[in-house]
């Protein structure tokens, strides 16, 4: 499922890169998400395919469109699944490029 009206809401496969990407993607997400403002939180949270959880809140951009706490992941260990749609709309983010913390990048749960 694809959430049109915010920016990297999906829901992947249990397939995952061996390592993460890091790349200008994944660091403009990551410079984009630590200048997010964290919404009012849920009664639950979301589990990705992979195992790893999310936080219980969603966030809004400097840019107004709302993520949830695995748009880094997601970049990094399920880039193969993400359409090119959303790709598009990490790529026009403009708040510079950090390098994501391990934190950030959520590993996989094997």
């Amino acid at each position: 499922m694809i959430n049109d009206s915010g920016i990297l809401y999906i829901e992947p496969s249990a397939r995952v890169s061996l390592h993460p990407i890091v790349d200008q993607l994944t660091r403009k997400m990551t410079a984009a998400f630590r200048r997010s403002i964290p919404g009012p939180g849920y009664r639950g949270f979301h589990v990705c395919s992979c195992g790893v959880f999310s936080s219980n809140c969603d966030y809004k951009l400097p840019n107004d469109q709302i993520t949830n706490s695995l748009c880094i992941h997601y970049l990094a260990f399920h880039r193969e699944e993400i359409p090119e749609t959303e790709l598009k709309k990490a790529g026009r983010l403009d708040y510079g490029e950090e390098e994501p913390t391990a934190e950030e990048l959520k590993a996989p749960r094997r």
